[in-house]
Protein backbone atom coordinates (compact mmCIF):
# COMPACT_ATOMS: atom_id res chain seq x y z
CA UNK A 1 0.00 0.00 0.00
CA UNK A 2 1.78 3.53 -0.86
CA UNK A 3 0.30 6.11 1.42
CA UNK A 4 -0.16 9.68 0.54
CA UNK A 5 2.78 12.56 1.38
CA UNK A 6 0.29 13.91 3.81
CA UNK A 7 -0.49 10.70 5.70
CA UNK A 8 3.56 9.76 6.63
CA UNK A 9 4.15 13.04 7.32
CA UNK A 10 0.91 13.29 10.03
CA UNK A 11 2.14 9.32 11.15
CA UNK A 12 5.84 10.74 11.30
CA UNK A 13 4.81 13.80 13.42
CA UNK A 14 2.76 11.66 15.48
CA UNK A 15 5.61 9.38 16.04
CA UNK A 16 8.02 12.05 16.72
CA UNK A 17 5.40 13.66 19.50
CA UNK A 18 5.27 10.09 21.30
CA UNK A 19 9.38 9.19 21.09
CA UNK A 20 10.15 13.04 22.00
CA UNK A 21 7.29 14.87 23.83
CA UNK A 22 7.42 12.87 27.19
CA UNK A 23 8.20 15.25 29.60
CA UNK A 24 7.48 18.80 30.18
CA UNK A 25 10.94 20.75 32.36
CA UNK A 26 12.82 17.75 31.16
CA UNK A 27 12.39 17.39 28.12
CA UNK A 28 13.84 21.13 26.87
CA UNK A 29 15.30 19.59 23.23
CA UNK A 30 12.53 17.53 22.30
CA UNK A 31 9.87 19.74 23.08
CA UNK A 32 11.81 22.48 21.14
CA UNK A 33 12.20 20.09 18.03
CA UNK A 34 8.73 18.87 18.33
CA UNK A 35 7.55 22.72 18.28
CA UNK A 36 9.36 23.98 15.33
CA UNK A 37 8.24 20.36 13.67
CA UNK A 38 4.75 21.09 14.60
CA UNK A 39 4.68 24.97 13.36
CA UNK A 40 5.70 23.38 9.83
CA UNK A 41 3.10 20.96 9.80
CA UNK A 42 0.24 23.35 10.76
CA UNK A 43 1.47 25.73 7.85
CA UNK A 44 1.46 22.80 5.44
CA UNK A 45 -2.15 22.17 6.70
CA UNK A 46 -3.39 25.82 6.34
CA UNK A 47 -1.70 25.98 2.98
CA UNK A 48 -3.75 22.95 2.35
CA UNK A 49 -6.62 23.68 3.45
CA UNK A 50 -9.78 22.49 2.21
CA UNK A 51 -13.18 24.55 3.70
CA UNK A 52 -15.42 22.34 1.54
CA UNK A 53 -13.99 19.12 2.47
CA UNK A 54 -11.88 19.58 6.11
CA UNK A 55 -14.06 18.22 8.78
CA UNK A 56 -16.15 20.74 11.29
CA UNK A 57 -15.72 19.45 14.96
CA UNK A 58 -17.25 21.99 16.15
CA UNK A 59 -14.63 23.51 18.79
CA UNK A 60 -14.59 26.68 16.78
CA UNK A 61 -16.19 29.14 19.62
CA UNK A 62 -13.79 27.17 21.95
CA UNK A 63 -10.68 28.11 20.31
CA UNK A 64 -11.03 31.56 19.24
CA UNK A 65 -12.19 31.79 23.34
CA UNK A 66 -8.62 30.22 24.29
CA UNK A 67 -7.08 32.50 21.44
CA UNK A 68 -8.30 35.36 23.26
CA UNK A 69 -7.05 34.53 26.74
CA UNK A 70 -3.45 33.67 25.31
CA UNK A 71 -4.14 37.60 23.71
CA UNK A 72 -5.42 38.78 27.16
CA UNK A 73 -2.28 38.11 28.97
CA UNK A 74 0.03 40.47 26.23
CA UNK A 75 -2.25 43.46 26.93
CA UNK A 76 -0.64 46.50 28.29
CA UNK A 77 -2.29 48.31 31.20
CA UNK A 78 -1.89 51.62 32.62
CA UNK A 79 -0.44 51.74 36.35
CA UNK A 80 -3.53 53.00 38.09
CA UNK A 81 -5.49 49.89 36.58
CA UNK A 82 -2.89 47.65 36.79
CA UNK A 83 -2.46 47.78 40.75
CA UNK A 84 -6.36 47.83 40.83
CA UNK A 85 -5.75 43.69 39.92
CA UNK A 86 -5.73 41.31 43.19
CA UNK A 87 -2.23 40.10 43.63
CA UNK A 88 0.24 42.79 41.90
CA UNK A 89 0.41 44.77 45.65
CA UNK A 90 3.75 43.16 46.14
CA UNK A 91 5.14 43.97 42.58
CA UNK A 92 3.88 47.66 42.64
CA UNK A 93 5.38 47.77 45.95
CA UNK A 94 8.59 47.01 44.29
CA UNK A 95 8.71 50.34 42.08
CA UNK A 96 8.09 52.06 45.10
CA UNK A 97 10.92 50.79 47.45
CA UNK A 98 12.68 51.42 44.56
CA UNK A 99 12.14 54.85 43.88
CA UNK A 100 10.70 54.27 40.41
CA UNK A 101 7.52 55.30 38.68
CA UNK A 102 5.83 52.14 37.63
CA UNK A 103 5.72 51.70 33.55
CA UNK A 104 2.51 50.24 31.95
CA UNK A 105 2.39 46.43 32.93
CA UNK A 106 0.92 43.57 30.44
CA UNK A 107 -1.84 41.77 32.30
CA UNK A 108 -0.16 38.47 33.21
CA UNK A 109 2.61 38.82 35.88
CA UNK A 110 4.92 36.96 33.35
CA UNK A 111 4.09 38.00 29.44
CA UNK A 112 7.30 35.74 28.01
CA UNK A 113 6.17 32.65 30.97
CA UNK A 114 3.02 33.36 28.87
CA UNK A 115 4.62 32.79 25.10
CA UNK A 116 6.18 30.15 26.52
CA UNK A 117 3.28 28.44 27.44
CA UNK A 118 1.92 29.37 24.21
CA UNK A 119 4.39 27.65 22.50
CA UNK A 120 4.21 24.32 24.34
CA UNK A 121 1.12 23.54 22.88
CA UNK A 122 1.97 23.90 19.07
CA UNK A 123 2.63 20.07 18.26
CA UNK A 124 -1.13 19.45 20.07
CA UNK A 125 -2.71 21.82 17.63
CA UNK A 126 -0.49 20.23 14.56
CA UNK A 127 -2.12 16.89 15.32
CA UNK A 128 -5.57 18.54 15.55
CA UNK A 129 -5.26 20.56 12.40
CA UNK A 130 -3.63 17.55 10.46
CA UNK A 131 -6.08 15.06 11.54
CA UNK A 132 -9.10 17.06 10.78
CA UNK A 133 -8.28 17.30 6.90
CA UNK A 134 -10.07 16.05 4.52
CA UNK A 135 -7.14 13.96 3.25
CA UNK A 136 -5.99 13.14 7.13
CA UNK A 137 -4.65 9.38 7.37
CA UNK A 138 -7.29 6.62 8.52
CA UNK A 139 -7.62 6.73 12.46
CA UNK A 140 -6.75 3.10 12.00
CA UNK A 141 -3.63 3.89 10.89
CA UNK A 142 -2.83 6.54 13.07
CA UNK A 143 -4.48 4.19 16.51
CA UNK A 144 -2.39 0.87 15.83
CA UNK A 145 0.88 3.55 15.29
CA UNK A 146 0.34 4.51 18.87
CA UNK A 147 -0.27 0.98 20.24
CA UNK A 148 3.01 -0.25 18.69
CA UNK A 149 4.45 2.44 20.33
CA UNK A 150 2.88 1.90 23.67
CA UNK A 151 3.48 -1.86 23.33
CA UNK A 152 7.26 -1.05 22.70
CA UNK A 153 7.02 1.41 25.76
CA UNK A 154 5.83 -1.32 28.22
CA UNK A 155 9.23 -3.74 27.59
CA UNK A 156 11.20 -0.44 28.25
CA UNK A 157 9.11 -0.09 31.28
CA UNK A 158 9.57 -3.49 32.36
CA UNK A 159 13.64 -2.68 31.87
CA UNK A 160 13.51 -0.04 34.07
CA UNK A 161 11.35 -1.25 36.60
CA UNK A 162 13.19 -4.39 37.14
CA UNK A 163 16.63 -3.86 35.83
CA UNK A 164 16.84 -0.08 36.85
CA UNK A 165 18.00 0.87 33.57
CA UNK A 166 16.84 2.23 30.15
CA UNK A 167 15.71 6.05 31.94
CA UNK A 168 15.42 8.68 28.98
CA UNK A 169 15.66 11.31 31.24
CA UNK A 170 17.85 12.70 34.14
CA UNK A 171 15.11 13.95 36.00
CA UNK A 172 12.47 10.99 36.46
CA UNK A 173 10.56 8.95 38.41
CA UNK A 174 13.61 5.90 38.97
CA UNK A 175 12.76 2.71 40.44
CA UNK A 176 9.58 3.15 38.15
CA UNK A 177 8.29 2.42 34.83
CA UNK A 178 8.29 5.63 33.20
CA UNK A 179 8.66 4.02 28.99
CA UNK A 180 9.62 7.14 26.91
CA UNK A 181 8.48 9.60 29.71
CA UNK A 182 9.93 11.16 32.36
CA UNK A 183 7.24 11.27 34.93
CA UNK A 184 5.70 7.60 35.76
CA UNK A 185 1.96 9.23 36.28
CA UNK A 186 2.46 10.06 32.83
CA UNK A 187 3.29 6.82 31.61
CA UNK A 188 0.05 5.79 33.38
CA UNK A 189 -1.77 8.20 31.40
CA UNK A 190 -1.00 7.24 28.28
CA UNK A 191 -1.37 3.69 29.06
CA UNK A 192 -4.88 4.61 29.88
CA UNK A 193 -5.66 6.61 26.39
CA UNK A 194 -3.77 3.71 24.43
CA UNK A 195 -6.53 0.80 26.29
CA UNK A 196 -9.48 3.15 25.25
CA UNK A 197 -8.37 3.57 21.38
CA UNK A 198 -6.91 0.25 21.05
CA UNK A 199 -9.77 -1.08 22.16
CA UNK A 200 -12.23 1.20 20.28
CA UNK A 201 -10.20 0.12 17.18
CA UNK A 202 -10.09 -3.44 17.90
CA UNK A 203 -13.86 -4.00 18.67
CA UNK A 204 -14.91 -1.56 15.44
CA UNK A 205 -12.01 -4.11 13.38
CA UNK A 206 -13.91 -7.09 14.16
CA UNK A 207 -15.32 -9.16 11.05
CA UNK A 208 -18.71 -8.45 10.63
CA UNK A 209 -20.95 -11.05 8.96
CA UNK A 210 -24.20 -11.12 7.21
CA UNK A 211 -26.69 -8.45 7.82
CA UNK A 212 -23.80 -6.96 9.56
CA UNK A 213 -23.98 -9.38 12.67
CA UNK A 214 -21.13 -9.69 14.97
CA UNK A 215 -20.07 -13.46 14.59
CA UNK A 216 -18.97 -13.77 18.28
CA UNK A 217 -15.09 -13.00 18.05
CA UNK A 218 -13.60 -14.40 21.83
CA UNK A 219 -13.34 -11.44 23.81
CA UNK A 220 -10.21 -13.08 25.09
CA UNK A 221 -8.26 -11.75 21.88
CA UNK A 222 -9.08 -8.14 23.33
CA UNK A 223 -8.32 -8.53 26.71
CA UNK A 224 -5.30 -10.23 25.65
CA UNK A 225 -4.22 -6.89 23.23
CA UNK A 226 -5.04 -4.81 26.69
CA UNK A 227 -2.91 -7.01 28.97
CA UNK A 228 0.16 -5.62 28.44
CA UNK A 229 -0.82 -1.94 28.76
CA UNK A 230 -2.62 -2.78 31.65
CA UNK A 231 0.71 -4.47 32.95
CA UNK A 232 2.45 -0.75 31.96
CA UNK A 233 0.02 1.09 34.49
CA UNK A 234 1.42 -1.29 37.33
CA UNK A 235 4.99 -0.73 36.30
CA UNK A 236 4.38 3.07 36.76
CA UNK A 237 3.50 2.42 40.15
CA UNK A 238 0.62 5.50 39.48
CA UNK A 239 -1.69 5.38 42.10
CA UNK A 240 -4.09 7.69 40.17
CA UNK A 241 -3.50 5.82 36.82
CA UNK A 242 -4.44 2.35 38.80
CA UNK A 243 -7.32 3.99 39.84
CA UNK A 244 -8.79 5.36 36.93
CA UNK A 245 -8.31 2.00 34.92
CA UNK A 246 -11.02 0.59 36.93
CA UNK A 247 -13.83 2.76 34.74
CA UNK A 248 -11.42 2.99 31.97
CA UNK A 249 -11.87 -0.82 31.67
CA UNK A 250 -15.63 -0.56 32.77
CA UNK A 251 -16.56 1.61 29.78
CA UNK A 252 -14.45 -1.01 27.47
CA UNK A 253 -16.57 -3.62 28.78
CA UNK A 254 -19.92 -1.27 27.62
CA UNK A 255 -17.85 -0.97 23.91
CA UNK A 256 -17.85 -4.58 23.75
CA UNK A 257 -21.38 -4.88 24.43
CA UNK A 258 -22.98 -2.17 22.43
CA UNK A 259 -26.22 -3.85 22.54
CA UNK A 260 -26.55 -3.20 26.06
CA UNK A 261 -28.80 -0.81 27.41
CA UNK A 262 -27.43 1.81 29.31
CA UNK A 263 -29.46 3.11 32.74
CA UNK A 264 -27.82 6.34 33.40
CA UNK A 265 -29.31 5.84 37.13
CA UNK A 266 -27.08 2.92 37.54
CA UNK A 267 -24.30 4.73 35.27
CA UNK A 268 -24.24 7.16 37.70
CA UNK A 269 -24.71 5.70 41.05
CA UNK A 270 -21.92 3.20 40.06
CA UNK A 271 -19.64 6.55 39.44
CA UNK A 272 -20.78 7.92 42.46
CA UNK A 273 -20.21 4.43 44.37
CA UNK A 274 -16.60 4.66 43.24
CA UNK A 275 -15.88 8.06 43.39
CA UNK A 276 -16.63 8.13 47.18
CA UNK A 277 -14.63 4.43 47.46
CA UNK A 278 -11.51 6.57 46.17
CA UNK A 279 -11.74 9.15 48.73
CA UNK A 280 -12.07 6.77 51.49
CA UNK A 281 -8.98 5.11 49.90
CA UNK A 282 -7.01 8.39 50.29
CA UNK A 283 -8.15 9.47 53.59
CA UNK A 284 -8.56 6.16 55.41
CA UNK A 285 -4.28 5.56 54.74
CA UNK A 286 -4.32 2.53 53.28
CA UNK A 287 -3.28 3.48 50.30
CA UNK A 288 0.17 5.50 50.76
CA UNK A 289 -0.19 9.00 48.97
CA UNK A 290 0.77 12.71 49.21
CA UNK A 291 -2.52 14.27 49.42
CA UNK A 292 -3.21 13.48 52.26
CA UNK A 293 0.03 12.61 53.96
CA UNK A 294 3.70 14.96 53.44
CA UNK A 295 6.16 13.24 51.02
CA UNK A 296 9.68 12.43 51.86
CA UNK A 297 10.96 15.98 50.28
CA UNK A 298 9.92 18.81 52.94
CA UNK A 299 7.38 21.46 51.10
CA UNK A 300 7.07 19.01 48.12
CA UNK A 301 3.86 17.02 48.45
CA UNK A 302 0.18 17.42 46.67
CA UNK A 303 -1.10 18.65 50.34
CA UNK A 304 0.67 21.18 50.37
CA UNK A 305 0.58 22.53 46.99
CA UNK A 306 -3.38 22.22 47.54
CA UNK A 307 -2.81 23.84 50.86
CA UNK A 308 -0.56 26.71 49.11
CA UNK A 309 -2.62 26.81 45.63
CA UNK A 310 -5.86 27.44 47.49
CA UNK A 311 -4.21 30.51 48.97
CA UNK A 312 -2.36 32.04 45.74
CA UNK A 313 -6.22 31.05 44.09
CA UNK A 314 -7.87 33.48 46.18
CA UNK A 315 -4.84 36.29 46.47
CA UNK A 316 -5.36 36.35 42.84
CA UNK A 317 -8.91 35.80 42.01
CA UNK A 318 -10.55 36.84 39.74
CA UNK A 319 -8.43 37.76 36.62
CA UNK A 320 -5.67 35.45 38.11
CA UNK A 321 -1.64 35.83 38.12
CA UNK A 322 -1.18 34.81 34.14
CA UNK A 323 -0.80 31.78 32.19
CA UNK A 324 3.02 30.16 32.42
CA UNK A 325 3.42 32.41 36.00
CA UNK A 326 2.95 29.41 38.71
CA UNK A 327 6.49 28.36 39.05
CA UNK A 328 7.56 32.25 39.63
CA UNK A 329 5.00 32.99 42.56
CA UNK A 330 4.83 29.93 44.19
CA UNK A 331 7.54 30.37 46.16
CA UNK A 332 5.95 33.19 48.00
CA UNK A 333 3.68 30.80 49.89
CA UNK A 334 6.24 28.28 50.45
CA UNK A 335 7.26 27.93 54.15
CA UNK A 336 10.63 29.39 54.28
CA UNK A 337 11.77 26.74 56.76
CA UNK A 338 11.12 24.11 54.78
CA UNK A 339 12.23 25.61 51.13
CA UNK A 340 15.06 23.32 49.66
CA UNK A 341 16.63 22.30 46.46
CA UNK A 342 13.36 21.02 44.82
CA UNK A 343 11.40 23.38 43.24
CA UNK A 344 7.94 22.77 42.50
CA UNK A 345 7.11 23.46 38.92
CA UNK A 346 3.59 23.01 38.51
CA UNK A 347 0.51 22.52 41.31
CA UNK A 348 -0.02 18.93 40.40
CA UNK A 349 -3.90 19.74 39.44
CA UNK A 350 -4.03 21.18 36.72
CA UNK A 351 -7.56 22.60 37.56
CA UNK A 352 -6.12 24.57 40.61
CA UNK A 353 -3.36 25.81 38.41
CA UNK A 354 -5.43 26.87 35.51
CA UNK A 355 -7.49 28.68 37.84
CA UNK A 356 -4.29 30.61 39.68
CA UNK A 357 -2.80 31.58 36.32
CA UNK A 358 -6.20 32.82 34.35
CA UNK A 359 -9.07 33.37 36.70
CA UNK A 360 -12.46 33.69 35.48
CA UNK A 361 -11.73 33.76 31.86
CA UNK A 362 -9.93 30.46 31.95
CA UNK A 363 -12.96 29.11 33.42
CA UNK A 364 -14.89 29.98 31.05
CA UNK A 365 -12.80 29.11 28.31
CA UNK A 366 -12.96 25.75 30.14
CA UNK A 367 -16.39 25.91 30.47
CA UNK A 368 -17.06 25.78 26.78
CA UNK A 369 -14.83 22.83 26.09
CA UNK A 370 -16.51 21.03 28.89
CA UNK A 371 -20.08 22.04 27.27
CA UNK A 372 -19.12 20.48 23.88
CA UNK A 373 -18.02 17.15 25.48
CA UNK A 374 -20.87 16.47 27.53
CA UNK A 375 -22.88 17.30 24.10
CA UNK A 376 -20.96 15.17 22.19
CA UNK A 377 -20.12 11.94 24.81
CA UNK A 378 -23.92 12.20 25.49
CA UNK A 379 -24.54 11.90 21.95
CA UNK A 380 -22.89 9.15 21.27
CA UNK A 381 -22.81 7.16 24.19
CA UNK A 382 -27.30 7.13 23.86
CA UNK A 383 -27.25 6.64 20.54
CA UNK A 384 -26.34 3.45 18.29
CA UNK A 385 -22.69 2.53 20.44
CA UNK A 386 -22.18 -0.27 17.55
CA UNK A 387 -21.51 2.56 14.99
CA UNK A 388 -19.19 4.83 17.08
CA UNK A 389 -16.86 2.59 18.61
CA UNK A 390 -13.75 4.66 18.10
CA UNK A 391 -15.29 7.98 18.65
CA UNK A 392 -16.86 6.56 22.18
CA UNK A 393 -13.39 5.53 22.58
CA UNK A 394 -11.55 8.74 22.98
CA UNK A 395 -14.30 10.28 24.81
CA UNK A 396 -13.62 7.52 27.30
CA UNK A 397 -9.71 8.59 26.80
CA UNK A 398 -10.11 12.28 27.26
CA UNK A 399 -12.57 11.79 30.32
CA UNK A 400 -9.77 9.70 32.29
CA UNK A 401 -7.03 12.55 31.31
CA UNK A 402 -8.65 14.91 32.80
CA UNK A 403 -9.66 13.03 35.95
CA UNK A 404 -5.80 12.35 35.98
CA UNK A 405 -5.18 16.13 35.79
CA UNK A 406 -7.20 16.76 39.05
CA UNK A 407 -3.79 14.98 40.83
CA UNK A 408 -1.11 15.64 38.08
CA UNK A 409 -0.41 17.70 34.88
CA UNK A 410 -0.20 15.29 31.77
CA UNK A 411 -1.68 17.61 29.67
CA UNK A 412 1.67 19.73 30.40
CA UNK A 413 3.62 17.25 28.43
CA UNK A 414 3.19 16.96 24.27
CA UNK A 415 2.72 13.41 24.08
CA UNK A 416 -0.60 13.57 25.87
CA UNK A 417 -1.72 16.50 24.86
CA UNK A 418 -1.14 15.61 21.13
CA UNK A 419 -3.08 12.56 21.99
CA UNK A 420 -5.95 14.46 23.44
CA UNK A 421 -6.08 16.68 20.43
CA UNK A 422 -6.38 13.58 18.79
CA UNK A 423 -9.20 12.35 20.60
CA UNK A 424 -11.17 15.53 19.94
CA UNK A 425 -10.80 14.87 16.37
CA UNK A 426 -12.51 11.23 16.57
CA UNK A 427 -15.09 12.30 18.69
CA UNK A 428 -16.48 14.36 15.48
CA UNK A 429 -15.09 12.02 12.74
CA UNK A 430 -17.48 9.58 11.05
CA UNK A 431 -16.92 5.93 11.81
CA UNK A 432 -14.74 4.33 8.88
CA UNK A 433 -15.05 1.31 6.98
CA UNK A 434 -14.51 -1.64 9.10
CA UNK A 435 -11.21 -2.93 8.70
CA UNK A 436 -12.44 -6.48 7.49
CA UNK A 437 -15.62 -7.65 6.06
CA UNK A 438 -17.05 -10.35 5.07
CA UNK A 439 -18.62 -10.66 1.34
CA UNK A 440 -21.54 -12.49 0.37
CA UNK A 441 -21.61 -16.25 -0.76
CA UNK A 442 -20.00 -16.21 -4.13
CA UNK A 443 -21.69 -18.96 -6.44
CA UNK A 444 -18.64 -21.37 -5.60
CA UNK A 445 -20.47 -21.02 -1.98
CA UNK A 446 -17.13 -19.81 -0.82
CA UNK A 447 -16.92 -16.31 0.87
CA UNK A 448 -14.27 -13.80 0.25
CA UNK A 449 -12.86 -11.49 2.79
CA UNK A 450 -11.97 -7.65 1.98
CA UNK A 451 -9.44 -5.95 3.91
CA UNK A 452 -9.56 -2.10 4.29
CA UNK A 453 -7.25 0.05 4.92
Amino acid sequence: MTLPLRHWLVLIFVLLTLGLGGASAAGFSGNLFLQFAGASLIAYSVWNIDRAGDLTTGLGRFLIALLGLFLLQFLPLPPALWRLMPGREAVASGYELAGMSQPWLTYSLDPWGSLHSLLWWIPALAIFMAMRAKNAPPARLVIWLIAIVAYASVILAAAQAFGGSGYFYTITNRGNGVGLFSNSNHFSSFMLVSMALLAGQALHDRPTGRHGKNPNTPDYILAAQLAPLAFGVFLSDSLAGQMLMIPVLGGIVLLARPTWQLRWQLVLAVLAIFAVGMVWLLTSGLAANDLMAKSGTAGISRGEFLANGSQMLKDFAPFGSGIGTFQDIYPWYEDLAKVGTTYANHAHNDLLELTIETGLPGLMVLGLFLVWLGKRSWQLWTGNRAENLVALSASLAIFAVMLHSLVDYPLRTAAVSGLIALCCVLLSRSAEARGVSALPDSGSGKREVLLEI
